[in-house]
C-alpha cells in the first residue's frame, strides 16, 4: 500500500511536470521580453528606465482583463475535455476568441487616445512623460493579435497542451531581441573578438523598445491563432459558431471575479508605484529594475499554475475530484520547493543580477537591497500564483478576488504607507509591504484550496 501511495504521486508529479515543464519556458520567454527591454535601455540612464517602467503596472492591468476571460474559457474547455466532449470544447472556444478580438479593440482604441493619462496618473516625473506616452501607443498597436493570442494559449493549455504556447513565447523573445538591437540604438561600430564592423540602428530609444516588444507579442499571438488551424490542433475551433447567450454568460460568471481580481490587484500595484514614484528617479528606477529580477524569480510558479488549472479542470470534468485535489496539492509543493531555491539565489546574487540591467551605480545600490528583500518573498509567490490556478480550473474565482482585494489593498498599501511613507522607510518600506501581502495571500489561498469548497463549483 505504501508502494501504490508513493507510485500514486510519483504519476501524478509527471504529469504537472509534464504540462508545466512547458509553460515555464514560455513564461521564461515571455518575461524575458520585458528583462530584455529593461537590459537595453537600462544603458540610456534612469530616466529610459523609469519612462517604461511608468507603463509596466498599466500594462499588466489591460494584459489581466484578457487573461480573465482566458480563465473563464480555459474552464469550460479543460471540464469538455476532461469530459471528452472536443467538440463543444471548440465551439465555446470559437466564441472566446471572438470575444477576446473585441476586447482587445477596444483596449487599443482606449489606449491610443488615453496614453497621456497614463504618466499623470503614475505620477511620473515631468521630464519622462513624452517618452512614457510614445511607449504606451507604440505599444497598443499590437494589442489585437498580442490579447488574442493570450486568451487562444489559455484555451490551448486548458485542452492539456503547453507546448504550443512554450514555442510562441520562444518566438517572442527571439524577434523582440532582435529589433531591440536594431530599432533602440544609432548606427555604431561593434567589436567582437577582436573583429570591428558597422552595425545599423534605427536610434529609436524608448520608442524603438515599444516597436519591437508590439512586433514581437503580436507575432506570437498570430503564431498561436494559426496553430488552431492545423490537423493536429489541441481544440478544433468552431470560428463560425453561432453566438451562443448561454455559453457567454457561462464563460463570463467565471471570467468577471477573475476580472475583478486582476484589477484589484493592478490598480494596487498602480497605486504602489506611483508610492514608490514619489521618491526619487534614482529610487523608481531601481524598484522597476529590480521588479524585472523578481518577476523573473517567480515566473516559474504561472508554469506550475498552468498544469494546476487543466488538471484540477479536466479531473473535474471526468468525474475524479480526488485527483483534482492531488493534482493540486501536488503542483503547489513542487513550486514551492523550486522557488524557495530560488529565493536563495536570489539573495546570494543581487548585487550581479541588478548589474545586469543598469550601470548606473545608485540604481545598482538601491537594486541589490531590494532584490534581497524579495527573495523573502519567492515561497509566498510559490503557493499563492499556483493555488490560484487551481482554483481558476475549477472555476472557483469569486472568494480569490476577495481575498486578492483584503491582500492588496489592506495590506500591501496599507503598511507602504506606514512604513514608506508615514515612518520614513522609503523604497524598503514599500517592498517589506509587498512581501506581508503575499504572505497573507498565500496563507487565504492554501486554506480555500485545502478546505475544498471548490470541487463543488459549477462552471
Amino acid at each position: 500500500m505504501s508502494f501504490n501511495f508513493f507510485r500514486a504521486h510519483r504519476e501524478t508529479d509527471s504529469q504537472v511536470l509534464r504540462l508545466a515543464g512547458p509553460s515555464i519556458l514560455e513564461n521564461l520567454a515571455v518575461i524575458m521580453i520585458s528583462f530584455v527591454d529593461a537590459a537595453m535601455i537600462g544603458v540610456m540612464g534612469p530616466a529610459a528606465t523609469a519612462a517604461v517602467g511608468v507603463n509596466a503596472s498599466p500594462s499588466w492591468l489591460l494584459g489581466g482583463i484578457v487573461q480573465a476571460l482566458g480563465v473563464g474559457g480555459t474552464a469550460l474547455v479543460a471540464r469538455l475535455v476532461g469530459a471528452k466532449d472536443r467538440r463543444e470544447a471548440g465551439r465555446v472556444s470559437g466564441l472566446v476568441l471572438r470575444m477576446a478580438v473585441l476586447l482587445s479593440a477596444f483596449l487599443t482604441a482606449l489606449m491610443l487616445l488615453g496614453a497621456p493619462a497614463v504618466p499623470v496618473i503614475m505620477n511620473a516625473d515631468p521630464a519622462i512623460r513624452d517618452d512614457a506616452i510614445a511607449y504606451m501607443r507604440l505599444l497598443a498597436l499590437g494589442f489585437i493579435p498580442h490579447y488574442t493570442g493570450i486568451a487562444a494559449g489559455s484555451l490551448i493549455r486548458g485542452a492539456g497542451d503547453t507546448r504550443t504556447p512554450m514555442i510562441a513565447g520562444l518566438l517572442s523573445n527571439g524577434l523582440n531581441v532582435a529589433l531591440n538591437f536594431l530599432l533602440i540604438y544609432a548606427p555604431r561600430t561593434i567589436t567582437v573578438f577582436g573583429f570591428s564592423f558597422f552595425m545599423w540602428g534605427a536610434g529609436l530609444g524608448v520608442r524603438g523598445a515599444a516597436a519591437a516588444s508590439a512586433v514581437a507579442t503580436g507575432a506570437s499571438g498570430v503564431f498561436l491563432l494559426l496553430s488552431l488551424t492545423g490537423k493536429k490542433a489541441a481544440l478544433r475551433v468552431q470560428w463560425r459558431a453561432k453566438w451562443d447567450r448561454a455559453i457567454v454568460k457561462r464563460v463570463l460568471l467565471i471570467a468577471y471575479p477573475a476580472a475583478l481580481e486582476r484589477a484589484a490587484i493592478n490598480l494596487g500595484q498602480m497605486m504602489f508605484a506611483r508610492m514608490v514614484a514619489s521618491v526619487g528617479v534614482a529610487a523608481f528606477a531601481a524598484h522597476n529594475q529590480s521588479i524585472q529580477v523578481e518577476s523573473l524569480g517567480y515566473m516559474p510558479a504561472f508554469g506550475f499554475s498552468v498544469a494546476a488549472t487543466a488538471l484540477v479542470g479536466q479531473n473535474l470534468g471526468a468525474s475524479k475530484p480526488a485527483r483534482a485535489k492531488d493534482s493540486g496539492m501536488r503542483a503547489i509543493l513542487l513550486c514551492l520547493l523550486l522557488l524557495t531555491a530560488v529565493g536563495v539565489i536570489m539573495y546570494a546574487f543581487a548585487p550581479f543580477l541588478i548589474s545586469l540591467l543598469t550601470p548606473d551605480e545608485e540604481v545598482r545600490r538601491i537594486g541589490t537591497m531590494l532584490i534581497r528583500i524579495c527573495a523573502f518573498e519567492q515561497p509566498f509567490n510559490a503557493v499563492s500564483i499556483v493555488a490560484s490556478g487551481a482554483l481558476r480550473g475549477a472555476g472557483d474565482t469569486k472568494v480569490p478576488f476577495f481575498y486578492a482585494l483584503i491582500s492588496m489593498w489592506g495590506v500591501r498599501i496599507l503598511f507602504a504607507w506606514v512604513f514608506g511613507t508615514l515612518l520614513g522607510f522609503g523604497v524598503a518600506g514599500f517592498w517589506w509591504a509587498m512581501v506581508s501581502d503575499l504572505g497573507v495571500r498565500s496563507l487565504l489561498l492554501i486554506r480555500r484550496f485545502i478546505k475544498g469548497d471548490w470541487i463543488a463549483a459549477k462552471v
